[in-house]
């Protein structure tokens, strides 16, 4: 490698200046250091042109003449791939940039960028044609919702439908994202009009969602299986939130733009997707465990984490199992390439993966990713590295242009002798990537890569946005507008305290509190987070696309608009802007600076706005007074305020102290709890809150430190109508002490009359009517409104009143009394929907679980992606309100906690792959009746029951407060679906062992083609262990059966037949009892067996109960049950040696029979659960 200096600019200056005055220049005229600068400077310039001719013969001339796209090899002629196109463009940028170290460079650097612009116009052009899948896309992420990834060569169209190709591709819209910042900030001009912005702003929005948006992953294939179904990627996450860090308060327009040209970003969606990502880390997807795609999301170009502990694992990761002797293999099991892929097929059948294993294709392009890398990172062992394995693989044509194949693969001659010893073949390079053929990508990178290898660019010059550095250490943008960046360790989090009157203010300073009404706070206005999301979406219902451009429609579009309709809205391609998507903690913590336009404001994302010229503090959602009930319970108020201010502190990523205003309400003086929130308010004033430095004090103070954002992209020549309501002071008469006595405190409402919904559900239309002139109490009011929406729906008149009507007002009124049983009735009845529920489930998600839906004894559904909050909405309201009506919204409940927890504390759900909704009430009931407390669950505040659910997650039978059995134990974990660290290892080793497989119930785990298709790390395989396991009738019995298994200790010894677990657990239980002393329930030596078989027939748990029909009452199995795990272990080892001894075996001698014996006899403790 050479290092080539160019010459100073001051001796460049005068060799021009000579050049003008009509003067000879001669080498006598300079010195020796002089000369030897010129030299190294031709020999530069003299390099740059030999990679202009490369990009020129390689690049350039396969670039479209209309499109400026580029096929994935030079050999196709109708189809562009954007993704190739990208990194076309990318490389000639990088050239480009190199030329502008050269000052005669003959017009170079201008083709060069001009071919760069035409491209990105080009791929901009072919996604505004398709607008109106944009605006679907925002709505509802669906694959046919998605944006091309390929189009028409010269026409720029669409080529291939989404039932031909996988266009569903979220890292191709944040690649491009991404290289157009970096372009336009280095001075080219690709957006050009405010028609362009708009579309880039929804492009932005586009991806804003990655986090919860399933796709097909950088090489279009969805899961690893390619049967067409779709994943959450970690690359794609990763890429999209580099995108958006990337491209936030970017002026598109660059160095001559406006305010109306930058783009914003919503800081709660890219949190989302920056948590989500590192979650997903080291894994690329549920079913792939490492992947080289996601090399390109840690590194190079998106550099989307900088975590050096999860940067460092999944890289090795990487290059553990996925690199080869001629390059990387894309991930395990890939069949591209390969000489057994059958080309012809689009999906694969199942089982088709598992012949790939070990042949693999490996790929020299990922070569130069990791020496990109090792520049970037300044580590020159490994550049050196992989310079030295790229450079064998590196073919040249007859014009010296070096090509790279595509990949290399294994000949069908030597497929054995690779799988027994993997890189001992010899692999073939493929026939895209030879000179007839180009492989596109593969020369874009090698170019970008050589360029780097003789620092002939820099990396600053290919990275101007310096992605490569923490957040901490980039130049900070002049511009007005936030950008992501670094935290202080020792940040503050601001607080702003809003009293509703001027009496609340008073009661607040009697404990000393100090706070603000609306009026003191002007002229900054207070702001709920659903004044700046509010929007109509006629347009979207109507299906209105780019071609409705008359005047009409505008008009209409105009006048459906409320406050935030501005930023990215466009009427002739169709686009409604921003969707009506809830605002997080991280943007209500921002304060917008007022702009100088007489026309309103409109308020962006996840932001504090103003409007007509006022500034504006947005309060965060907790306070919003939402249909749901959840904003009733004070207690759990209090605990969102912390972690509020919690998650603020630990997320933030912005200039300025983030500002949260807490708005306190006289309904919060009638609560009972509201002494726990003056406690709070005190405890803030100490500037500390759970471990956070918080500064109280008054908004005018507070201003000159607080994160600002200037959204003044309005257009004051338009006006959109509608002005937001800002929070306002309550009016009272009186202020005084005298007037605090006015404010009622809510009483504890308790029912006496034993009225069910059986006694009234025989009764006619006349006699409910006639029940509800006479009744008082909550409950019985709710179940003649029950019965008479059944049957006639919400427009029945009910003396007057609508059924619908009086609903919401027997729901308002159960609220003031905190009758929860009664507030959850009619919330579900209702149909009402916790808010933001959609990102926690996706939390569960992510962090490697499924979740559960459904009544115990009924069908569950399982969900194992995510989902809109329509589809969740259908879901509780379809699946489990016609089954029972409050678990409806209790289970909704119980997602929003476990989706908290999850987040905070992943260590309480260990062992929980399925997080089985309705089995986890099930647990709660039995703590709650371990503990003594009778009241049931639905009658619980909110608070209660999140406090109840981490109770029993956090349960340890060796350190819990409160007395609990080995059964006890046994039933919770069981209904959690708790198992041992090791099981699915263990299961995975009897499998191997085991050619009949195993049973229980009426469930069969086969041993092929479980253990060929899958592998024993994979998720796919914990999943359908699972879902047998799910087929034990009781929970404890559930957790006797995961116990692991004495076969393990044991690796010699093996099964012919199947095992069936249900018998050997009968076996275990005789043994107890032959042991005690106690004869055999009904002389049956069958009992758990046939209680599987009942259990399946009759679809109900036995959870608790003592009539455990056919199978055997609860009580005769308890002694069993109540055997600490150590004990039940070493039954059951004596019936695995039992069965070894008495059935068909292999390698098994008489000797070791007896070994095994007298091991498990004598150490039954070893046994024990990990």
């Amino acid at each position: 490698m050479k290092v080539t200096p160019t010459p100073t600019a001051a001796y460049l200056s005068g060799v021009v200046h000579s050049r003008r005055m009509g003067r000879t220049f001669s080498i006598g005229d300079m010195d020796p250091d002089t000369f030897s600068r010129i030299k190294n400077y031709d020999e530069t310039v003299g390099r740059l042109d030999h990679y202009y001719g490369v990009v020129k013969r390689q690049l350039i001339a396969n670039q479209s003449f209309m499109t400026g796209q580029f096929p994935e090899s030079s050999a196709e002629r109708v189809v562009s791939d954007v993704r190739t196109s990208l990194y076309c463009a990318f490389s000639i940028w990088c050239l480009h940039q190199a030329y502008k170290r050269i000052d005669d460079d003959r017009g170079k650097t201008f083709e060069l960028g001009q071919s760069v612009v035409k491209c990105m116009r080009g791929i901009l052009r072919s996604w505004m044609k398709q607008a109106d899948k944009v605006e679907r896309f925002k709505a509802n992420q669906t694959t046919h919702n998605a944006l091309h990834s390929k189009f028409h060569l010269v026409t720029g169209d669409e080529v291939l439908t989404c039932e031909q190709y996988n266009h569903l591709q979220i890292d191709v819209v944040s690649l491009y994202l991404l290289f157009l910042v970096q372009m336009t900030a280095s001075g080219l001009q690709i957006v050009f009009t405010i028609d362009e912005v708009n579309l880039v702003q929804n492009l932005v929005y586009y991806v804003e969602r990655a986090y919860r948006t399933p796709d097909f992953g950088m090489w279009q294939r969805g899961s690893k299986y390619n049967n067409g179904s779709s994943e959450l990627h970690a690359s794609s996450i990763g890429l999209a939130k580099s995108a958006l860090e990337a491209v936030n308060g970017c002026n598109l327009f660059g160095d001559h733009g406006s305010s109306q040209s930058v783009v914003y970003v919503d800081i709660d969606a890219h949190n989302r997707n920056r948590t989500i990502f590192e979650t997903l880390l080291p894994r690329e997807s549920s079913s792939t465990s490492s992947d080289m795609a996601l090399m390109m999301a840690i590194s190079f170009p998106a550099f989307g984490t900088h975590d050096q502990l999860l940067y460092s694992k999944t890289k090795s990761k990487i290059v553990q199992k996925l690199r080869g002797r001629h390059g990387f293999k894309r991930f395990a099991r890939d069949g591209f390439g390969t000489v057994l892929e059958d080309s012809s097929e689009r999906f694969y059948k199942d089982s088709t993966v598992q012949k790939f294993e070990r042949i693999e294709s490996e790929w020299p392009l990922f070569y130069m990713y990791m020496i990109i890398d090792g520049v970037f990172r300044s580590d020159k062992k490994q550049v050196d590295e992989y310079k030295q394995l790229l450079r064998p693989l590196i073919h040249y044509d007859r014009r010296t242009d070096p090509t790279l194949p595509q990949y290399y693969f294994v000949p069908s001659e030597h497929l054995s002798g690779e799988r027994a010893e993997p890189g001992s073949q010899p692999r073939f390079a493929s026939a895209v990537g030879g000179p007839g053929d180009l492989f596109l990508w593969g020369q874009a990178m090698l170019v970008v890569t050589e360029l780097l290898l003789e620092e002939l660019v820099h990396i600053n010059e290919i990275d101007l946005i310096r992605r490569y550095l923490p957040s901490y250490n980039r130049p900070r943008r002049t511009t007005r507008y936030s950008a992501f960046q670094g935290t202080a360790s020792d940040l503050v989090v601001q607080v702003v305290l809003v009293a509703e009157s001027r009496r609340l203010q008073a009661m607040l300073a009697t404990y000393g509190i100090q706070s603000q009404t609306p009026k003191e706070v002007e002229p900054v206005q207070i702001w709920s987070q659903k004044q700046l999301v509010q929007a109509s979406r006629t347009l979207g219902s109507q299906g209105l696309s780019a071609r409705h451009t008359g005047w009409s429609f505008f008009r209409a579009f105009n006048a459906r608009q409320s406050v935030y309709r501005n930023l990215g809205v466009n009427w002739k391609l169709g686009l409604e802007g921003r969707p009506p998507r809830p605002i997080g903690a991280l943007g209500t913590s921002k304060v917008s600076i007022e702009y100088r336009r007489p026309i309103g404001l409109w308020s962006y994302v996840s932001k504090v706005y103003r409007i007509s010229g006022q500034t504006v503090l947005c309060y965060p959602l907790i306070f919003d007074s939402t249909d749901f009930y959840l904003n009733h319970d004070m207690a759990l108020l209090i605990d969102d305020i912390k972690s509020e201010i919690q998650f603020v502190g630990r997320y933030w990523r912005l200039s300025g102290r983030p500002t949260c205003c807490l708005i306190m309400k006289e309904t919060h003086m009638r609560d009972t709890n509201f002494r726990k929130m003056v406690d709070l308010l005190a405890m803030l004033k100490t500037g500390s809150c759970e471990g956070v430095k918080v500064r109280v004090g008054r908004l005018q103070n507070l201003m000159s430190s607080s994160c600002t954002e200037h959204l003044d992209f309005m257009d004051a020549a338009e006006d959109w109508g509608v002005e937001p309501e800002p929070f306002r002071e309550l009016a009272n008469k009186t202020v005084g002490y005298q007037s605090l006595t006015d404010i009622p405190t809510a009483t504890i409402y308790n029912e006496t009359e034993p009225l069910t919904i059986q006694e009234l559900q025989h009764k006619s239309d006349h006699e409910l009517q006639h029940i509800w002139r006479g009744i008082s109490t909550l409950r019985g009011r709710s179940y003649i409104l029950k019965l008479l929406l059944d049957r006639h729906g919400p427009d029945y008149q009910l003396e007057g009143v609508t059924v619908h009507q009086r609903l919401v007002q027997l729901n308002s009124e159960a609220g003031t009394l905190r009758c929860w049983s009664v507030l959850r009735f009619c919330s579900s009845l209702l149909g009402r929907v916790v808010d933001s529920i959609s990102p926690y489930l996706t939390a569960i998600l992510v962090s490697g679980k499924q979740f559960a839906i459904g009544v115990i004894g009924q069908p569950e559904v399982v969900i194992d992606k995510p989902l809109t909050p329509a589809e969740i909405e259908s879901l509780f309201f379809g699946s489990v309100r016609p089954l029972d009506v409050i678990q409806a919204v209790l289970q909704q409940e119980l997602v929003l906690c476990s989706g908290r927890l999850i987040l905070t504390r992943p260590d309480l759900f260990a062992g929980i792959l399925t997080i089985r909704i309705g089995w986890f009430l099930q647990a709660m009931e039995l703590y709650s009746r371990i503990e003594g407390r009778e009241q049931p669950i639905a009658e619980m505040a909110p608070s209660e029951v999140r406090a109840l659910l981490y109770n029993v997650l956090s349960l340890d039978s060796n350190s819990c407060n409160i007395s609990i059995t080995p059964r006890q134990q046994r039933q919770i974990d069981g209904c959690l679906g708790r198992s041992p660290r090791n099981l699915h290892s263990s299961v995975w080793f009897i499998l191997g062992r085991t050619a009949g497989g195993l049973t229980i119930g009426q469930r069969h785990l086969p041993q092929s083609p479980t253990i060929t298709d899958m592998t024993v790390g994979e998720l796919r395989f914990a999943i359908l262990v699972n879902d047998m396991l799910a087929q034990c009738p009781q929970p404890e019995l559930r957790q006797i059966v995961v116990q692991p298994p004495f076969l393990e200790r044991n690796p010699e010894l093996s099964f012919r037949g199947c095992i069936e677990l249900s018998q050997m657990v009968d076996e275990a239980h005789r043994l107890y009892l032959k042991d005690v002393n106690l004869p055999l329930p009904y002389g049956r030596t069958d009992v758990f067996r046939r209680r599987f078989v009942y259990a399946g027939s009759r679809r109900h748990s036995t959870v608790g109960t003592e009539d455990g029909g056919e199978g055997g009452t609860t009580s005769e199995l308890d002694g069993f049950f109540q055997l600490p795990p150590s004990a039940t272990a070493g039954y059951l080892a004596r019936t695995v040696v039992h069965h070894l001894l008495t059935r068909p075996m292999t390698a098994l001698d008489e000797i070791d029979a007896t070994a095994a014996l007298e091991s498990a006899a004598a150490s039954p403790q070893a046994c024990n659960i990990a």
